[in-house]
């Protein structure tokens, strides 16, 4: 797969790397920290296992996901997620002379820098942008939609060729409702905390309350934890954003959540 997933040699340094940045006043400091043993994920794209289109669905994304320098949207949007200047630039798919119709893309922003909403109100990320050239192939137009992550696969697997693209981790349970393309991107599970606690295991999470975005792959590690034994409160947010503001507010005391939206929230707290 041409530039489209990490290279293992650059996954090891993102687990045992420690990402730390200093907010200003009094405030709590946040740090982000690689959870450790924990499993590597991996994103892609869904549609609906019974969907008209589902074939040429599938052809577009996987080509898409092939041939597109994926890492680069991921610097990209990194920067405009974080209001800095990117260091580089990407094409963005022209979908106006597109007639074949409109495919209904489901999201979740909040998640950066795969899906979040820009200063003009409009859901962006790198998952809009891999859509983008999906629909360029179909030759339709795109509908984002923004909605509840744990509602999507949902939508996907009941409304005729909808499609799925919010960092979605590939695993049996949603394979059982929608059909997934390769996967563009891996990923990792990572604890946001006080910098003086700067945790990194989940023992170390007993008696806490950690905050999580609702359905993901971080809400679901917690939940097995605590089947498992682990004295924990949950709660769960819409999205990771929201879980990092109640963090800062003192509503949970860590957040769980994939490693570059991790990575984002230290980085631009105030």
């Amino acid at each position: 797969m041409k530039k489209a997933l990490l290279t293992i040699a650059a996954l090891t340094l993102a687990v045992i790397s420690t990402f730390a940045f200093t907010a200003c006043g009094p405030k709590v400091t946040f740090v982000a920290n690689a959870l450790e043993s924990a499993e590597i994920e991996e994103y892609g794209l869904c549609v609906g296992k019974n969907a008209t289109k589902k074939a040429e669905i599938l052809e577009a994304m996987n080509d898409v996901i092939l041939n597109k320098d994926i890492d680069a949207a991921v610097t990209y949007y990194t920067a405009i997620a974080s209001d800095e200047t990117p260091t580089n630039a990407i094409e963005v798919a022209d979908l106006s002379s597109c007639t074949g119709g409109t495919l209904n893309v489901y999201t979740n922003s909040g998640f950066e820098p795969y899906e979040f909403v820009d200063d003009n109100g409009d859901v962006i990320g790198v998952d809009i942008w891999l859509m983008g050239w999906v629909c360029k192939e179909l030759n339709m137009k795109m509908n984002v939609i923004d909605v509840d992550f744990n509602t999507i696969v949902g939508k996907v697997k009941n409304e005729d060729n909808a499609v799925g693209a919010a960092g979605i981790t590939i695993d049996d349970e949603r394979k059982e409702s929608v059909e997934f393309s390769i996967p563009y991107y891996s990923s990792v599970q990572y604890i946001v905390s006080a910098e003086e606690k700067a945790y990194t295991k989940l023992e170390q999470l007993e008696g806490l309350t950690i905050g999580v975005q609702s359905g993901t792959t971080g809400a679901l590690l917690i939940q097995d934890a605590i089947a498992a034994g682990l004295d924990v409160e949950l709660k769960e947010y819409k999205s990771g954003a929201v879980a990092f503001a109640a963090a800062k507010a003192g509503k949970c005391d860590v957040v769980v959540i994939d490693a570059l939206p991790a990575m984002k929230m230290v980085k631009t707290q105030k």
